[in-house]
């Protein structure tokens, strides 16, 4: 079996193709470059099945949908569901979860089978949780470095893109104060969550999984143990895709 894997972010799409379930291919594209997978697609055998995570909105799924049709082929295009490959999903109103968090959820959970705080950090950061008993619980969105980097460039008029800056515990120039700002925002607001798991539960999370582009800036500054994995929505992709070939194969 060949499938063909696809998670449409806000800022890139990641894609993987793999055969009985073994990854050959693997990279990624900014939204602005859709195009240029046209030609890379070509070359691949046509795959058995394309599974896509799509949250970049209405312009990119029209672009995704007219590269889908160089194979005769129907994408399933996930969503949030009550229940799949063994996590449960206490969202308010299930399908308004993010079809990309619900993919990681699955990959984390699927990986440890015991309670996560499950990071993913890219054009927003989100930090979302499930217990022991794969129960999602609910979680956090914060916009990603990139983005505040751009709110506090729009609103003070300060660009810190004309600026040389890094990270201290404690700046003394404005550059260094807005970055090490937001690394402390962004790493606090994990190490928040996994605080309010044990007060709410009398006990530590096991794992804390790290994934997105954009965790180089903050795997650093962490000093609690955590996973480092590539692409999370890609492997709950994969998983939700192994778990719709079971069912049609029973």
């Amino acid at each position: 079996m060949h499938c063909l894997a696809v998670d449409s972010g806000n800022s890139f799409l990641k894609w993987a193709y793999l055969e009985n379930n073994r990854k050959l291919l693997q990279n990624q594209v900014s939204n602005q470059e859709l195009h240029k997978l046209l030609d890379v697609w070509q070359t691949l055998k046509t795959p058995d099945m394309i599974i896509v995570s799509q949250v970049s909105g209405q312009r990119l799924n029209t672009q995704l949908k007219r590269l889908f049709k160089i194979w005769n082929i129907q994408p399933h295009w996930i969503c949030a569901l009550a229940k799949q490959c063994g996590v449960t999903n206490s969202y308010a109103n299930t399908d308004q979860l993010g079809s990309d968090r619900w993919a990681a959820l699955i990959a984390a959970w699927n990986k440890f089978h015991e309670s996560c705080v499950v990071v993913d950090v890219g054009t927003a950061m989100t930090v979302d949780v499930i217990s022991d008993d794969g129960v999602f619980l609910g979680g956090i969105i914060i916009p990603g470095t990139y983005s505040l980097q751009k709110c506090i460039q729009c609103t003070t008029h300060v660009n810190l893109n004309d600026m040389a800056y890094q990270y201290h515990a404690f700046p003394v120039n404005t550059a260094d104060a807005i970055y090490s700002g937001i690394i402390q925002a962004l790493v606090g607001s994990i190490e928040r969550m996994i605080q309010l798991y044990q007060f709410h539960h009398g006990m530590a999370v096991k794992h804390c999984l790290l994934s997105g582009g954009g965790r180089a800036d903050l795997l650093p500054h962490i000093n609690f143990d955590v996973t480092v994995i590539d692409n999370l929505v890609l492997e709950g992709l994969i998983h939700i895709a192994q778990d719709i070939q079971h069912k049609q194969n029973v």
